[in-house]
């Protein structure tokens, strides 16, 4: 069974189931709904500066839920630049400080040479609750920004970093990647956009699986009792590298200028 259904039917038994200060969005469903209203939940990777271009930090996987729960989530996180490894995935603070009872991060592997998968890909998981008895979570996240997951990134492997961008950014192999699921258990919680800050070193494939635009509209059946609710924007984030402070740094590598101001919405049109 699919490790997110598993979260949403774990979860419903149990509660009762019946830096840069916008991005580009980079993903809209043709002949999808997607609501004009904010986002129920917003889902962040940290963006990090070095300008000493040695690299050994902790980068935040965020979510803000405004004032909705968190009970579950499923997230898949990329990296397609030479210059940093994911050498960790960690639980954050609301798996942590609201004592949830299961969490796993693993590497994923990645099919051969495919170019449409980064050259690095992890999966993590998380559930409130797990077992049926009367022991409660601490709680279904806070009324504040908080972390889901703590990435651990270095680039110890490189000889020199050049003045550039790593992106990091979320990944889509089928429909339950990247989902969340509330207190009720009752649906699956997807993607409403994707925003992009630095680019990707990805070829811009126009496939539906796999991806970094979003759940496609595929994922929503018509005909379906129960739909999945689009209701999440997610943030990528990543590093730049900038030695000069003074200089502009590249938003796709070398060629192109970043922009502190003009984020990219990733589109699936």
């Amino acid at each position: 069974m699919k490790i997110t259904l598993f979260i949403i039917f774990v979860i419903g038994l149990l509660f009762g189931a019946q830096v840069y200060a916008q991005g580009i969005e980079v993903n809209k469903s043709p002949g999808d709904t997607v609501s004009s209203e904010p986002p129920r939940y917003i889902i962040r990777i940290d963006r990090l500066e070095i300008d000493d271009m040695k690299l050994r930090d902790t980068l935040l996987i965020t979510v803000e839920t405004f004032g909705r729960t968190v009970a579950g989530f499923d997230l898949k996180i990329g990296s397609a630049s030479p210059f940093i490894n994911i050498e960790r995935v960690l639980p954050g603070e609301i798996n942590d400080s609201c004592d949830w009872e299961y969490f796993k991060a693993i590497p994923v592997a990645i099919p051969g040479d495919d170019m449409n998968y980064p050259s690095e890909l992890w999966q993590a998981v998380a559930l409130a609750k797990i077992t049926p008895d009367t022991t409660e979570p601490v709680c279904f996240g806070f009324e504040r920004e908080a972390s889901l997951l703590k990435l651990v990134v270095a680039n110890d492997h490189v000889l020199q970093t050049p003045d550039t961008t790593a992106p990091i950014f979320f990944f889509w192999e089928d429909c339950s990647d990247n989902s969340l699921s509330d207190a009720t258990g009752s649906s699956m919680i997807i993607s409403n956009k994707v925003f992009d800050y630095f680019g990707s070193e990805m070829s811009d494939s126009r496939q539906l699986f796999p991806t970094r635009r979003g759940a496609p509209r595929q994922c929503i059946s018509p005909n379906a009792p129960n739909k999945p609710l689009r209701l999440i924007d997610f943030h990528n984030g990543g590093v730049l590298f900038r030695l000069d402070l003074g200089e502009e740094i590249p938003e796709n590598g070398a060629d192109a200028p970043v922009s502190d101001s003009t984020p990219s919405e990733i589109d699936t049109n």
